[in-house]
């Protein structure tokens, strides 16, 4: 973008709002479209990406591609996990390539790495933004991934790394892999001849069960959160794989630290006992966990009550009890400060009083409830309706640990 004044533009305005600066009149000199999308770019990365938006001369694209693509500490991990695996120097390439955030992570440890797109204007940034970034030594190719895939020889590559876009036409969420662009399902086969070695990210909203049937050798399923919000899923699928898929969940912090890893086959999980916890014994100063959301979507309730000495408190309440605080758990961690029955009399002492609220297997959602208690929303008690093993619902009045 070759216009001094519109660059002027954004390095004075960057931080502001820019929906404000968009309502206002500007010189027409101004390129205003272009600014204001630099401009909400870097507001973007500047938490998600700060490598690119302490990098000068990193051009942004339109809101859709920084929404969609991947968090630098996501992006670390998960090249963290296929150095662990695969090793150094392989040949990467990646199909879908959108800003660039994937190829240009995984290329630190790579011997060569081609970034395919199927549109030319991310392709016009991704060459401007590898240059500025140090790494102009990434291939920059254009067109669809069906016909990258269709060039390559029988094992020219290590790695495909493929992130098919999950928006429809109309803009609307797309979640089953085969509806999405392009459909990893038709083109699995193809993809494992070309490289022995692939990564698919995923939406987060992708049943696994349904994924593992569509998808063949599959290794390994990520199930990968960031802060406590489930962000991906992530399938490594390797050529000469055909045993059972091992799933694991891992949550990353604000550091980019990954936190406690849960994993285990669907097998190994049924194979284990599930402790139920009893009425009886969710007593005043006992804790409830509760699993934040990745370790929620890779349903490995067994698996997570058995590394942390915890018992569930009914089989659909993915709720955890301890009679001690648990020395480590994958989630938030609750006192319990007593049990408030569901009834008229013992609701009605609630009304107007403050408290976060939500629900574990429960009838009504958690707006529905806070409308019928008049509950404020805030403060340090949490609320949590549920229902007991008994089949009791209850109110879980908490305080948090961590």
């Amino acid at each position: 973008m070759e216009n001094n004044k519109t660059e002027q533009f954004i390095r004075e305005h960057r931080t502001d709002e820019v929906r404000k600066l968009a309502l206002a009149s500007h010189p027409k000199e101004i390129d205003l479209q272009y600014a204001l999308t630099q401009i909400s770019g870097w507001q973007a990365a500047k938490s998600k990406l700060p490598l690119w938006a302490n990098t000068d001369g990193i051009i942004y694209p339109r809101h859709l591609s920084m929404e969609q693509c991947t968090s630098q500490h996501i992006a670390d991990f998960k090249e963290s996990v296929l150095t662990a695996k695969l090793g150094k120097g392989l040949r990467i390439a990646d199909l879908t390539g959108g800003f660039g955030v994937d190829i240009f992570t995984l290329s630190r440890t790579a011997s060569t790495t081609c970034y395919n797109e199927i549109s030319n204007e991310l392709c016009d940034i991704a060459r401007n933004n590898f240059k500025v970034l140090g790494r102009p030594d990434i291939t920059v190719t254009c067109g669809s991934a069906e016909d990258f895939i269709a060039k390559q020889p029988s094992d020219s590559l290590d790695l495909i790394y493929l992130d098919p876009a999950r928006r429809g036409n109309a803009g609307q969420k797309l979640i089953s892999i085969s509806d999405c662009q392009p459909d990893a399902v038709a083109l699995q086969d193809n993809l494992l001849r070309a490289a022995k070695n692939v990564m698919l990210k995923l939406s987060p909203m992708l049943d696994i069960s349904r994924a593992l049937t569509e998808m063949h050798h599959v290794s390994r399923v990520m199930v990968i959160g960031l802060e406590g919000e489930c962000k991906e899923i992530t399938l490594i699928i390797q050529r000469d794989f055909n045993g059972e898929s091992t799933i694991e969940a891992v949550d990353i912090n604000s550091k980019g630290e990954p936190e406690m890893a849960v994993s285990s086959t669907k097998t190994a999980d049924a194979a284990l006992p599930m402790p139920i916890a009893s009425p009886e014994q969710l007593l005043p100063g006992t804790f409830i966990s509760e699993p934040s959301a990745p370790y929620m979507k890779s349903a490995l309730f067994r698996t997570i009550a058995a590394t942390t000495g915890t018992a569930l408190l009914h089989p659909d309440t993915h709720l955890f009890w301890s009679k001690e605080k648990p020395e480590s758990f994958p989630g938030r961690i609750f006192k319990l400060e007593g049990i408030i029955p569901f009834d008229k009399r013992s609701l009605s002492a609630l009304t107007k009083t403050q408290a976060n609220l939500s629900v574990r297997n429960f009838p009504e959602t958690a707006p529905q409830l806070q409308q019928k208690l008049k509950l404020k929303d805030g403060g340090t008690r949490y609320i949590i309706a549920t229902t007991l093993s008994n089949g009791k619902r209850v109110l879980l009045d908490l305080s948090k640990e961590s």
